[in-house]
């Protein structure tokens, strides 16, 4: 998907339709950590998680350190 540039350059606009698409779907759980794009990843799901905080089941993982 790109949200964190893992699989080439991401755009934020596309990142978020994307987020809002699969919501509108019903994928309801969404796994993330701040190590997934430096936590630009993280940042994007906030976007749309402010309007939709209900719908979601949020995991997220910690203690894993980039060098």
């Amino acid at each position: 998907m790109s949200l964190s540039s893992a699989y080439g350059s991401a755009d934020d606009a596309e990142s978020l339709r994307t987020l809002n698409h699969v919501l509108d779907n019903g994928i309801t759980f969404l796994d993330t950590a701040n190590i997934y794009g430096a936590g630009h990843n993280e940042s994007l799901l906030s976007e749309v998680l402010k309007t939709r905080r209900d719908e979601v089941t949020l995991a997220t993982k910690a203690g894993i350190v980039r060098p």
